[in-house]
């Protein structure tokens, strides 16, 4: 049977002891939002979800979704599971009260929600992860009158969003999509072409399904710069005759909106998450935002998308590593290498070796640094939305900087800390009846939804740290400096301290050699970029683990913070020296690569 306890306690240090998460959105109209709400809205979200989301997990990948003739039905369990999590208003807790949500600030959603609901069942978690982007989008670049009609029931989870870029020849490379947009006299355009891979894109979970489609219309340029985005909805409003949709209402035609589900792929994992063939035939859709100015909305979306991924990452991985944990403090096999532990039982408990011990203390301290990078990012998030400009600027440079590693970084650890607390649990592990089988074939597919992680890696490498003439590394490079230089002469901090100094000039020196290689020979970066990731995000692993340590070092004698020196401990001299190898290949350019004849691969 699945375990899982929702980690409140971890949230709790983060947002109230490591950083100052009321304080950061002081002046961003959070008013009534303080520490107790928090703490109240994070335990009724982690009873939600483990309640009602955790039971119906195993259910949705055995029994999946069914296609026939162009429909898609969800278990009955996932659809009942969604209308409580609508009737409870935990679908739309970030959303504007005045579109009928709770108004609290992103990092709650971005992180704690993401993070519980991706552990509690990751299928349906990307429903309405889905759908509160669309609102957003929409919400911030939307006609008042689309936003009025639909913004309230996207908010809800009533109507359910989903974002249509890719075509059959047509993924990274968006600049030759082949989706049509034609205009009408009376201000909408008429869609025409297919999407695919497209998540959650024909259902019977929600009355409504929204799409933003990417699509190209008359006038535009080649390229991405042609592109708009469009609302395109599977069913029109009955009323609906022509233009806008302003004060008319919510009932919907019976027929749909020539958008159609041409087929449902068989997957690896996430059986009860729809991936569809969605085909639009003469669709009528309203343009968000400029036209020809689609691809940057878009990527509001998307780079929001990617922080979820990324979620998903952490959020499969805490949940098998607290299976495997499980696990391992019943399993005897074997005895302790330095005499008998327990000779009351024919064999000790498999944590006293020290392999085992090895793979689950990866596994936790990896999670719990991803988290606390997580938690910082939210709040950079909310502010962002800052009216000092300083503080937006440099939470706005931040983001731009972590996108990338947190999608990369995260899904690559989910993915092999999965495979390793299978590992754990031996020949039980890759059985079903022990679901952790399950999380490594759902947290799969993070490494590729939203861009590949070698995207992600070529977007840092080439984009986010040389973007407006390294702004965003310097953003980065003040706080840590500042660390460091706090901490310098504080005894107590010196095991943290100097091996992240070490990591952080070791990173200044990585980036200057890619940008000036790279500038002569764009392979050097090209070949070093995933290593590059790698790098950049055990860096910033090692600033949380430094800020969590100081934090702690006050407070030993405690379990709790006592436990987090010791981890602390473990990331320095277990994880952390991978960057010394990572350098090493980053160093070694590609000709290794690109110099292998390629008639002997």
């Amino acid at each position: 049977m699945t375990v899982w306890e929702p980690p409140i306690r971890e949230y709790d240090f983060l947002f109230n002891e490591v950083f100052d998460a009321i304080g950061s959105i002081e002046g961003l109209d959070y008013e009534d939002f303080d520490a107790d709400f928090l703490t109240m809205l994070t335990e009724g979200w982690a009873m939600h979800a483990k309640e009602v989301w955790l039971p119906i997990n195993e259910l949705g990948d055995r029994e999946g979704l069914k296609f026939e003739d162009g429909s898609i039905s969800m278990p009955q369990e996932f659809k009942d599971a969604y209308r409580k999590g609508i009737d409870e208003g935990w679908l739309s807790t970030s959303c504007k009260p005045e579109h009928g949500g709770m108004g609290v600030p992103t990092f709650f959603q971005a992180v704690t929600w993401a993070e519980f609901g991706t552990s509690a069942c990751m299928a349906l978690s990307v429903l309405p992860a889905l759908s509160i982007g669309v609102y957003e989008v929409l919400a911030a670049n939307g006609r008042q009158d689309l936003i009025d009609y639909f913004a309230s029931n996207l908010a809800s989870g009533e109507w359910a969003g989903t974002m249509c870029l890719t075509e059959p020849h047509a993924g990274t490379d968006l600049g030759i999509i082949t989706t049509r947009a034609e205009p009408e006299d009376d201000g909408t355009y008429r869609i025409s072409g297919t999407k695919i891979f497209i998540t959650y894109g024909e259902h019977d979970m929600a009355e409504n399904i929204v799409h933003l489609v990417l699509a190209k219309a008359p006038g535009g340029p080649e390229g991405t710069k042609g592109i708009s985005l469009f609302l395109v909805p599977k069913y029109l409003p009955a009323e609906w005759e022509s233009g806008g949709v302003e004060g008319i209402s919510h009932d919907l035609v019976s027929e749909h909106n020539g958008v159609t589900c041409s087929g449902s792929e068989e997957k690896m994992g996430l059986h009860a998450s729809p991936t569809c063939v969605m085909n639009f035939d003469d669709s009528v859709g309203w343009l968000v935002g400029p036209l020809h100015g689609g691809m940057p909305l878009m990527f509001q979306m998307m780079n929001r998308e990617r922080l979820a991924t990324g979620m998903m990452g952490l959020g499969l991985a805490e949940i098998a590593y607290q299976n495997a944990l499980a696990w391992s403090r019943e399993r005897r096999q074997g005895r302790d290498l330095k005499g008998v532990r327990d000779p009351t039982e024919p064999a000790d408990n498999i944590l006293v070796h020290p392999d085992v011990r090895r793979m689950l203390l990866e596994a936790k301290v990896n999670n719990e640094g991803c988290r606390a990078l997580a938690a910082w990012t939210g709040i950079l998030l909310d502010q962002m939305h800052s009216d000092d400009p300083e503080v937006a600027e440099h939470a706005e440079a931040l983001v731009a900087l972590f996108t990338p590693v947190i999608k990369a970084h995260f899904t690559d650890l989910g993915c092999e800390t999965c495979s390793t607390c299978i590992q754990v649990m031996g020949g039980a592990g890759y059985c079903s009846e022990f679901g952790v089988e399950q999380f490594y074939r759902d947290v799969r597919i993070s490494k590729i939804w939203e861009g590949t992680n070698g995207i992600q890696a070529l977007d840092l490498a080439g984009r986010k740290i040389t973007q407006n003439m390294g702004k965003n590394l310097r953003h980065l490079m003040w706080p840590l400096t500042e660390f460091i230089e706090e901490n310098r002469d504080i005894p107590e901090m010196g095991e943290f301290n100097k091996p992240l100094h070490q990591g952080v000039r070791g990173l200044q020196q990585i980036t200057l050699l890619m940008i000036a290689e790279g500038m002569a020979n764009p392979h050097f970066l090209a070949a070093g970029a995933t290593d590059y990731c790698r790098y950049f995000g055990n860096v910033l692993l090692g600033y949380m683990w430094a800020k969590m340590a100081k934090v702690c070092l006050e407070r030993q004698g405690e379990p709790f913070y006592d436990a987090k020196l010791a981890s602390a401990r473990f990331f320095f001299k277990r994880i952390y020296p991978e960057t010394v190898s990572l350098a090493a290949k980053i160093q070694s350019g590609p000709k290794p690569l690109m110099d292998y004849p390629a008639e002997m691969f």
